[in-house]
């Protein structure tokens, strides 16, 4: 008797970019691929301009435990899933609870992706991995190592072995040719974009952080859920999450701060898949994509 995100966030989240003017990245478990409909939703997210990115194939809570063949194995399953549906292969990846380690961008630079963002840089980082441990329900839940919140703030090539370090030398490195796109914070605070975090504190803090880091004129990563745009109310979901800071909303509180959100990232800059923005990245260090090519 739960929603189903597909059929309940996707066509509201489409139609709000389209209202704003926004082009997005989606970031896809490939598992959910199974469900014929779903495909239909992914196919219209790619119809209307936006780009489906991997987000592994089954979602595991420890993704950083694992071994290097189920890394792989969860990499390539949701990357054949994602191509089966919309006839080009995802060049980006996130980490199911942002739980990546140096492993993970090796998998990902032998498979050619273009980018990686799976970074939550800043002291806030500490936080959330406390909020998980106390709401997320899943055993092995683990959200990445404990020195990734040292990583910088803006996009940059990761060391092979410390990827919270920034490579001297990217083409030099063949991990180090992988972009890493961190979730953005604000400049001083670390205080970060992602929207949980921001609908607690509301349009007021949003739109104070917008304008503390727009006078740097940086990238700016802000990370939402197919949960914000879905109805719970009836659902046992809605039971599930009700005592979820952040998160156990009604629907018109998520609907309207992320419309809020949405109105005002695309006033501040262009807004465009992370795709795109990597590989223009990459052509501004003189380091060829073939992600742009293809």
């Amino acid at each position: 008797d739960g929603p189903c995100f597909y059929d309940d966030g996707i066509p509201r989240f489409l139609d709000l970019f389209d209202d704003c003017g926004i082009r997005a990245t989606f970031f896809m478990i490939g598992c959910d691929a199974d469900l014929p409909a779903n495909r239909e939703r992914v196919r219209e997210i790619v119809a209307r301009g936006h780009e489906v990115a991997n987000h592994s194939h089954t979602h595991p809570y420890n993704f950083r435990t694992l071994s290097r063949e189920q890394k792989r194995s969860e990499i390539e399953n949701a990357d054949a899933a994602i191509a089966e549906i919309t006839g080009t292969r995802p060049v980006g990846f996130r980490t199911p609870s942002l739980d990546v380690d140096p492993e993970t961008l090796e998998l990902l630079a032998e498979n050619d992706y273009l980018y990686d963002s799976s970074i939550f840089p800043g002291p806030f980082m500490w936080a959330f991995m406390l909020y998980g441990k106390l709401f997320v329900r899943h055993d092995e839940y683990s959200l990445g190592s404990l020195v990734t919140p040292t990583a910088p703030a803006q996009p940059y090539f990761p060391q092979a072995t410390k990827l919270h370090r920034r490579a001297a030398a990217p083409a030099a490195q063949g991990v180090s040719s992988l972009v890493e796109v961190p979730i953005s914070v604000v400049p001083g605070i670390g205080l970060p974009f992602y929207g949980t975090l921001m609908r607690m504190l509301g349009p007021r803090v949003f739109d104070w952080s917008l304008r503390a880091f727009g006078r740097r004129k940086a990238v700016l990563l802000y990370a939402l859920h197919l949960l914000d745009l879905v109805e719970l109310e009836g659902s046992s979901l809605e039971e599930a999450i009700k005592t979820t800071p952040g998160v156990g909303l009604p629907f018109e509180r998520r609907r309207d701060f992320t419309r809020h959100v949405m109105q005002g990232l695309a006033a501040a800059g262009d807004a465009i898949p992370m795709r795109e923005f990597a590989g223009s990245y990459k052509a501004e260090q003189g380091l060829p994509s073939r992600a742009l090519e293809a």
